[in-house]
């Protein structure tokens, strides 16, 4: 049951979203619930009539064998149920439902008249559990936001398992569509059991929603990186990467440091280093791009916040050259990266080849021509420079209108250093905007090719056109957004990309088709 947008709360971070379509890293909360769900049988997604779902979401949730029933908006729950049973036409047949907003790792897909209990964590409105003396439940109980509840009884998590679906039909309609009222009135004609959550992630409130996004992100995570609530420690046996991050955290101004991660330790354990910050129950950017609702205003406000970073570091000097340090980061890297490419997978790079037709140069020659764009020759100096300003890496805190970097560089070439050039950190963040790497990341793309030919298609997202116009209307350090520079670099990442990711050649061929992509555009600039 999903069909109603999510709270003010969450809508105010992530828009108007149905619940299950809310994003959890990088998945939508559906595929995490169909993948619980398995073997369940039929399953069926109540969304609202209104919504409307992008082809890619339509193609997963085929994919997944789920069925969408739109429903009329402005129903009370329990009509909601009622009228998506009316319209599965499921007969009297047993029939679980799910909340939206609710996932249960372990539920009790084989049992009927069961309803599944979790503990309270906190003190929202819920529906609370009544046994009797021999475990059965005789009634649930609603409670009202900040009441601390009956000690010892389960809150209803959001699972209900029922043995007759006429039976549940009838009593939802003669309590007139009030959920709680239609399942107390179906206990008292049926014996139902309270079966453990397992695992019950709710993710229908702000605070519930970044814990349990904590609980699915902790249990999927990289074996670099640990989180366990407060801090998020990395590690790896890479000693001087590990140790450039943590000096950048370390070493930053402080006008640059409200806008990062807080750094707490660092150092040496079991053959590898690490470092630790603190912990941020804040949405990253990519989430919202690539799955968020968000309207015009809050990603203005977003776009502010990256410029109010981007500034304070370009205000930092480090007394050095950035057309060196942008020379190290750009052209011989990208030609390395290329010739790497080559080796292990036996591409081509030196084959000229066609965007959707339309002729190209090789990769290496693309890369070789977009030197002089870079502006080497501009006589800047160096700054305090990120070095890896994407979204993936950019949280946002909505209540004080303010961005926390995470993941900073703190290379060039193989030298720690806080310093770089700002047109590195524009074209990262171009990166995401313009060239939809995290589309990319999240396989929310579509690209063929058809021997050198390539073409790639992304998911339309409504704040990309937004995004890509605050960017432009950007300055930093007399650098503006989409300069030719900015985009050259732009087009050098997606370039320096595909021996990164070796173990997925779809993502390869995506990171050759943009580059492509890009390129052309730049040239018709």
């Amino acid at each position: 049951m999903s069909g109603a947008p999510v709270g003010q709360e969450l809508a105010a971070e992530f828009g108007p979203l149905p619940p299950a379509l809310l994003p959890v890293g990088v998945w939508r909360l559906y595929e995490l619930q169909a993948e619980a769900l398995a073997g369940a049988g039929p399953i069926h997604l109540v969304l609202p009539e209104s919504f409307l779902l992008s082809d890619y979401d339509r193609a997963r949730l085929a994919e997944l064998q789920i069925e969408v029933v739109p429903l009329p908006e402005g129903l009370m729950l329990g009509e909601a149920v009622v009228y998506a049973l009316n319209t599965i036409g499921a007969g009297d047949t047993p029939v679980h439902i799910l909340h939206g907003d609710t996932l249960i790792t372990e539920p009790p897909l084989e049992q009927h008249d069961v309803f599944v209990g979790g503990e309270r964590v906190n003190e929202y409105a819920w529906a609370e559990m009544e046994t009797d003396g021999e475990g059965r439940l005789a009634a649930l109980h609603t409670t009202a936001a900040g009441d601390e509840g009956r000690e010892g009884w389960p809150i209803a998590a959001g699972y209900f398992a029922f043995s007759s679906s006429l039976d549940l039909l009838r009593a939802l309609t003669r309590r007139r569509g009030d959920f709680i009222g239609g399942l107390n009135h179906y206990l008292a004609d049926h014996p139902v059991g309270v079966a453990s959550a397992g695992a019950w992630l709710d993710f229908g409130h702000l605070q519930t929603f970044f814990q349990s996004k904590l609980a699915v992100t902790t249990a999927r995570a990289f074996n670099t990186v640990r989180i366990d609530g407060r801090t998020a420690r990395k590690s790896s046996a890479d000693e001087a990467k590990i140790w450039a991050e943590a000096h950048w955290l370390q070493e930053a101004p402080p006008a640059v440091q409200i806008h990062c991660a807080r750094l707490l330790s660092f150092g040496a354990e079991d053959r590898t280093v690490f470092y630790e910050t603190e912990y941020e129950f804040l949405p990253v950017l990519s989430e919202l791009f690539v799955y968020g609702a968000a309207g015009r205003p809050p990603w203005l406000r977003i776009m502010a916040a990256c410029e109010a970073f981007l500034r304070a570091c370009a205000a930092e000097r480090g007394g050095g050259s950035g057309d060196d340090a942008l020379a190290a980061l750009t052209a011989d890297k990208t030609l390395a990266r290329l010739e790497d490419f080559a080796r292990v997978s036996g591409f081509p790079i030196h084959q000229p080849l066609r965007r959707q037709g339309a002729p190209c140069p090789s990769l290496v020659e693309i890369a070789e021509r977009l030197v002089p764009a870079y502006g080497l020759d501009s006589g800047r100096g160096d700054s305090v420079m990120h070095g890896d300003f994407c979204f993936s890496n950019i949280l946002y805190d909505s209540r004080v209108r303010r961005i926390k970097a995470l993941d900073p560089r703190g290379l060039v070439g193989a030298r720690p250093t806080l310093y770089g050039d700002s047109r590195y950190d524009l074209a990262k963040l171009a990166h995401s905007i313009v060239g939809r790497y995290d589309q990319i990341i999240a396989g929310r793309y579509r690209v063929s090719q058809n021997g050198d030919d390539y073409a790639i298609d992304f998911e339309d997202i409504p704040a990309q056109g937004w995004l890509q116009d605050a960017l432009a209307d950007m300055s930093v350090d007399g650098v503006g957004g989409l300069d030719t520079a900015v985009r050259a670099v732009m087009v050098s990442l997606f370039l320096s990309m595909p021996p990164l990711h070796a173990e997925r050649p779809d993502r390869q061929r995506a990171f050759v088709a943009n580059a492509l992509r890009l390129w052309r555009d730049l040239e018709a600039a």
